[in-house]
């Protein structure tokens, strides 16, 4: 093998020091891993005393049988004589498996999913204060990363998520029968090893791989586990931790010396990276350089090409284009900040005839976006029974004070004939007491139904509909998180999008997204990779697009609090927000071997797209809202799709007495309830013609004076 100085500096390091390696992206850190284990057995290291703990099960499955080729041997299990490698949660189920068979702890039962069911178990008792049990088994998650107890727990602005957590470690501890979830390998682990340490016999090396992504109680299983001879070495990147949100931090990387006391430590860095050349490692440096709280470690480009990085106007586009040239579809991919951008990057591709691989493509099908516009274009078009709680999702909205018993005895009369024919009966609404602007609501939603379901396409259709109803108002409210307002807002408007450039029938358009095959029936290898860059972590391709690069969406803006601890009430410690994102960004633009494509299609760019050529940013004067960014991310689409059609007559048109009557009004400063009983229509119609007139930018703004 022909190792770099570097390399064999890291192979060769003595037996008796811990070691920290900083390995750049592509800096061949597995390769060399191999190496290090291999060499500790020509000393004379016996093999069952040799731990290798790998970042996930893939990883760990490709690492045992690159050191089966150099002849190492490897272990299936505790003391079977050769090398074990593991994950840290196989870890920790070890050291609980062990103590169960020498009778040391209580029964112990394995659910992997448990904290996901029992957090769906206790989430009734507060879904007043949360969306979706998720939330809970989200903050159970962080709490047991950093070994916190409910009794330790702190969330002064959510303090319904320590009561929920309580309630669910109550229905996983009952008398005798501890149930150990995912999230409980390693915690239940260590606390078992802090009354019986070194359970799993002596160890002489722990190798750790991606030690950037460890958590406290990763680091302190590693602590209970060695004994004062184990020498340690980690390799990873503390560029590329992206794992803050469930309990990494690349402090580990600083303390390490003070974390594993007991031998000296020796640092060694892994500089040139074998995946990309000068220019990808030019855009690398200059993006990560900005960070302060890291080590002064500088990529080297030693790629087989220079590479390229630049920017693109469509994300669509730029991909056709590359499959035009000759490019194979599995050298490219398309790598999104998050789910919010992803809607809109998969909508684009799908609406392009782009074969793509994604776990993601329910963005598109699910969800209270998609639900909403799949909800209007059935109810246009279809007469079929309905029932209040299928239907008042798409009746209610902030602006049309529609009265929600007297609607639900609305429905009790006419819903066997759909939800046309309930809002069409205005004597039976004013019967059962709903107001003015509740009734002209009603008559207003049930022509604009009418309209979408004469449309020409489903597109067009919700065209219509966003042209008179607020349909964004319409999903935050029936959602707490701003981060889940932002992805139903996203994922709405991204199947607009798609279902505009699929031009099926506002009919058909349920069926076309029930049955979207994102890969077109191609093979693996004819398709695009489309993910987050999360999921991205660790692989490469020739080619990587990043979209959607704007203020706002890479790097995101921070939602909420962090989960905290009675010592850090407000918060545990997480790096900068900014340096969370910009490594984020650099773990993206680190994927790619020959080529960046960087998509930065508003006026409010990302500053690491200047980063990336060492040009000074200035910050935008606003950050564009979720409907500019995806649109921005879908422009080919609209730009394909056929002209808007005017819709046909379906009502009382506006007519230039009351044009200038909402003029006058709105410069007198009367609001939007007040307008709408002055003219005799509805709030929602008014906020929606102050738009068409010019007199505010949206009907948000309308909406805000009242």
């Amino acid at each position: 093998m022909n190792w770099t100085p570097e390399q064999r500096a890291v192979i060769d390091h003595p037996l008796d020091a811990h070691a920290v390696v900083r390995a750049v992206p592509g800096a061949g850190k597995t390769t060399t891993l191999v190496g290090r284990v291999a060499r500790l057995c020509e000393r004379g290291v016996d093999p069952a005393r040799i731990r290798v703990v790998m970042f996930n099960k893939s990883i760990q499955e490709h690492f045992v049988a690159r050191l089966a080729a150099t002849g190492v041997p490897t272990s299936g299990g505790v003391g079977s004589g050769g090398v074990r490698v593991t994950t840290f949660d196989a870890l920790g189920r070890e050291v609980l498996t062990v103590a169960m068979r020498k009778g040391l702890t209580r029964r112990l039962e394995f659910d992997v999913e448990g904290t996901t069911k029992w957090a769906r178990a206790v989430w009734p008792r507060h879904r007043d204060r949360f969306d979706t049990a998720d939330e809970i088994a989200a903050a159970v998650a962080f709490w047991k990363a950093h070994l916190v107890s409910p009794g330790r727990a702190a969330f002064p602005s959510e303090p319904a998520l320590v009561e929920a957590y309580r309630e669910v470690e109550a229905l996983r501890v009952s008398g005798d029968l501890v149930r150990v979830a995912f999230e409980d390998m390693v915690r239940t682990a260590v606390g078992v090893l802090g009354q019986h340490p070194r359970l799993l016999g002596p160890i002489d090396h722990v190798l750790v791989d991606e030690f950037q992504d460890v958590n406290p109680g990763r680091v302190e299983l590693i602590r209970r586990l060695a004994h004062p001879g184990t020498a340690i070495l980690a390799v990873g990147d503390e560029d590329q931790g992206v794992n803050e949100w469930c309990g990494a931090h690349p402090r580990y990387f600083r303390d390490f010396a003070d974390t594993f006391p007991w031998l000296p430590t020796r640092t060694y860095p892994l500089t040139r990276s074998f995946r990309f050349g000068a220019a990808v490692a030019a855009a690398a440096n200059g993006v990560i350089g900005h960070n302060v709280e890291r080590a002064a470690v500088r990529v080297v480009g030693g790629g087989q090409t220079p590479g390229v990085v630049r920017e693109v106007e469509d994300v669509a586009d730029a991909v056709l284009k590359l499959l035009a040239e000759g490019w194979a579809a599995y050298e490219v991919a398309v790598l999104y900040r998050g789910r919010t951008q992803g809607a809109a990057a998969l909508a684009a591709l799908a609406a392009a005839g782009v074969p793509m691989r994604t776990d993601d493509i329910s963005l598109l099908t699910r969800g209270r976006g998609p639900e909403l516009a799949l909800a209007y274009l059935r109810y246009a078009t279809s007469d079929a029974p309905v029932t209040f709680d299928e239907v008042w999702p798409v009746v209610w909205a902030p602006d049309r004070y529609i009265q929600k018993e007297a609607f639900g005895k609305q429905v009790a009369k006419h819903g066997g004939r759909g939800l046309l024919a309930v809002l069409r009966d205005r004597s039976l609404a004013a019967e059962l007491g709903q107001g003015r602007g509740a009734l002209n609501a009603l008559t207003e939603l049930a022509r604009l139904l009418e309209s979408m379901g004469r449309a020409s396409t489903a597109g067009v259709a919700l065209d219509r509909l966003l042209a008179e109803v607020d349909v964004e108002a319409q999903l935050r409210a029936r959602l707490r998180a701003e981060k889940d307002q932002e992805l139903a807002i996203a994922t709405f408007h991204a199947v607009h999008a798609l279902l505009r450039g699929l031009k099926v029938r506002p009919a058909e358009a349920a069926g076309a997204l029930e049955n979207l095959d994102p890969t077109f029936n191609r093979r693996a290898d004819e398709c695009v990779w489309a993910s987050t860059i999360h999921k991205a972590k660790g692989l490469e391709w020739r080619c990587v697009v990043l979209p959607g690069l704007i203020e706002g969406a890479c790097p995101a803006e921070r939602r909420g609090h962090v989960a905290g601890t009675l010592e850090e009430p407000d918060g545990v410690a997480q790096s900068p927000w900014i340096e969370q994102e910009r490594r984020i960004f650099y773990v993206g633009l680190t994927r790619a071997i020959d080529q960046v494509l960087l998509h930065a299609p508003t006026d409010s760019p990302s500053r690491f797209v200047a980063e990336t050529k060492g040009a000074a940013w200035r910050p935008p004067a606003a950050v564009p809202s979720v409907r500019e960014v995806t649109e921005a991310m879908v422009r080919r689409v609209l730009r394909e799709a056929p002209a808007l059609e005017a819709p046909a007559a379906s009502g009382k048109a506006w007519n230039d007495d009351e044009d200038d009557d909402l003029a006058q009004g709105w410069a007198d400063g009367d609001t939007v309830d007040a307008l709408a009983t002055a003219v005799g229509r509805s709030a929602s119609a008014v906020a929606a013609r102050l738009v068409r007139l010019g007199l505010v930018a949206d009907r948000g703004e309308a909406r805000r004076r009242g």
